[in-house]
């Protein structure tokens, strides 16, 4: 489900942009804290952040912001493995206190007053969560001595937790892309590239979004159905406007052309025991149905059913053209 060198490196550059880590912290944290935040004060924190056991935190993202009469360090840790961590709890006291030491380190911060830090743990397995959110969850001692153990607690946002309703719901670009990790095929993750490309739409800065964006996208396409996109390759590379939004259509032709080549194969591999033709036929009339199903999920092919067994082959290819680009079931079966 999971590939975490290609999550760690393309969700950095995602929530190195300032309008997705507010729209995160808007759509799936605590309002109680979103609302006390002062997202024009946005600071991106440089540099990386090195644990006592030494292991170098360079994937993660640090921002500050304005929350009242103080500034908030959010720590958004990427954790991409396909399983969770049992250890996460000790290993966000580590990134923290490595935190902390680094800012002091660096004069940035006054250590008689540290400023609060809101860990953030983002992660996509495939797995649900079960680990504790806190280290004082873990550790068994006598109550006698509970007020001398530490107490860090992360929040949590598990993607795959999130049903499809819930993610529709929050209606921007970083719900849409925790729908398209979640989504099970390649035409659902189409639908939710469309819904990410009209959340693009609101936002400021677009153009520059836009380009990481859709460079994510592209990649995650490739990966989870290779070969989909390299109809479409060069377009990604020179698309003018507002490259999410022209390449979507032209994304939408290429899995659907592949779709259709799938079942045109696997029409004539069921076919070939009835004769070189009827399989040709049949996986003609195969790959019809599919697409139809694809093009127009809510509507009823029914009324048409007796026309699609009666239909030549010259027939079903012209029906195959006009169900690539019809706008309506009734369209593709107009009389020419």
């Amino acid at each position: 489900m999971t590939d975490a060198p290609f999550h760690d490196t393309g969700y950095k550059a995602l929530f190195s942009l300032p309008e997705l880590v507010q729209q995160l912290i808007e759509g799936f944290v605590t309002p109680d804290i979103a609302q006390l935040l002062d997202f024009s004060t946005l600071e991106l924190v440089a540099g990386s952040f090195v644990t006592p056991a030494m292991q170098s935190r360079e994937e993660d993202v640090v921002w500050r912001v304005k929350m009242a009469d103080t500034m908030l360090y959010l720590y958004l840790l990427l954790e991409f493995q396909s399983t969770p961590d049992a250890a996460m709890p000790v290993r966000m006291v580590q990134y923290v206190a490595a935190l902390y030491d680094s800012l002091i380190k660096e004069k940035r911060v006054d250590p008689r007053r540290l400023p609060p830090v809101l860990p953030v743990v983002l992660y996509n397995g495939e797995r649900r969560w079960r680990v504790a959110t806190d280290i004082g969850e873990v550790i068994e001692c006598p109550p006698v001595l509970r007020v001398y153990q530490p107490r860090l607690r992360y929040y949590l946002l598990d993607e795959g937790a999130y049903s499809d309703h819930e993610l529709a719901a929050v209606r921007n670009v970083v719900a849409g892309i925790f729908a398209l990790e979640n989504a099970e095929g390649k035409e659902e993750a189409l639908a939710v590239v469309r819904r990410i490309g009209e959340a693009l739409q609101a936002l400021p800065n677009r153009e520059r979004i836009d380009r990481v964006l859709t460079q994510w996208v592209k990649r995650y396409l490739q990966r989870v159905h290779p070969g989909a996109m390299m109809a479409v390759e060069e377009t990604l590379e020179t698309g003018e406007g507002t490259m999410l939004a022209t390449n979507v259509q032209k994304w939408a032709e290429a899995l659907l052309r592949e779709g259709v080549q799938q079942g045109l194969q696997q029409g004539l591999q069921q076919g070939m025991q009835q004769g070189v033709h009827r399989g040709q036929h049949e996986g003609k009339l195969w790959a019809l149905r599919q697409l139809l199903r694809v093009r127009f999920p809510e509507a009823d092919l029914t009324p048409y059913q007796s026309r699609l067994d009666a239909a030549t082959d010259a027939e079903l290819e012209r029906l195959l053209t006009k169900a690539a680009t019809a706008a309506t079931l009734e369209e593709v079966f107009a009389t020419p």
